[in-house]
């Protein structure tokens, strides 16, 4: 703003006195959040739109909050126990993933086996060939609704393989999916470096001209595309259920 400020003269001045100069000066230091009614004024005073400082706040909350997590666990008996949340969205891959790579038909009872949990039908009394009842339901209407599989009669084959989430549910489904696989891939790294979990995970640096970043990530996705189909074999006791979840963005 081209003037220098103290921080209770910022405090006063351009902040009308809505905060504490003691709390602003925390906040300067990083070692409390500002409120979001406190992001969008500074945005206003700025002339910024309030949702790229916000996002940036909101990043920093998450963060610290994984942060604190991830060190109770570093610091807890070494038993970890699983995360059972965002159902919904586990249970839409796994149904994709029960299916045959080829496009060949399969019966809808080998396919609900291959996405049901036994917890589940256990619970609700199921047999494999019983009709699909709650989630499955869901999980088989959402994805003749995208168009990912079609059903005949009893049988069903894969038409597509990517879900994209539409509605708030899914869409905060798929965000608590994705944010429990990097914090698996975390804890699989740091909790449980010494064992065989599958789990991959690495981190790349690089610095990429604006004009060639929409072919980025174009290429990068039929990369994966092209590894997943190489690699996707059915389901049998020989393999295990693989979730990749890949993050590229700009810092």
């Amino acid at each position: 703003m081209g003037r220098e400020y103290t921080v209770r003269r910022f405090a006063k001045e351009v902040l009308g006195g809505v905060i504490d100069p003691v709390m602003l000066s925390y906040i300067e230091k990083g070692k409390r959040f500002p409120s979001e009614a406190l992001v969008r004024r500074l945005a206003a005073i700025r002339g910024q739109d309030p949702h790229e400082l916000l996002a940036l706040l909101w990043r920093d909350r998450m963060l610290h909050a994984f942060g604190k997590e991830l060190r109770r666990v570093l610091t807890a008996p070494r038993a970890v126990e699983g995360v059972s949340d965002a159902e919904l969205a586990v249970r839409v891959s796994q149904a994709i993933a029960a299916l045959p790579d080829d496009g060949s038909w399969i019966s809808l009872a080998k396919w609900r086996k291959g996405f049901a949990t036994a917890a589940r039908r256990r619970k609700q009394g199921q047999s494999p060939r019983a009709s699909a009842t709650g989630m499955e339901a869901k999980v088989e209407s959402l994805l003749r609704e995208r168009g990912i599989v079609e059903v005949r009669g009893q049988r069903v084959r894969r038409i597509a393989r990517h879900y994209v989430a539409q509605d708030r549910e899914e869409q905060v489904a798929l965000a608590m999916e994705f944010c429990t696989l990097f914090a698996k891939a975390l804890l699989d790294k740091l909790v449980l470096a010494g064992q065989n979990t599958g789990t991959y995970l690495r981190n790349h640096f690089l610095h990429i001209e604006s004009s060639r970043m929409e072919e980025f990530r174009q290429r990068l996705d039929h990369a994966l595309r092209t590894l997943a189909e190489e690699f996707a074999a059915e389901q049998s006791p020989d393999t295990r259920f693989f979730n990749v979840l890949v993050a590229a963005t700009a810092i």
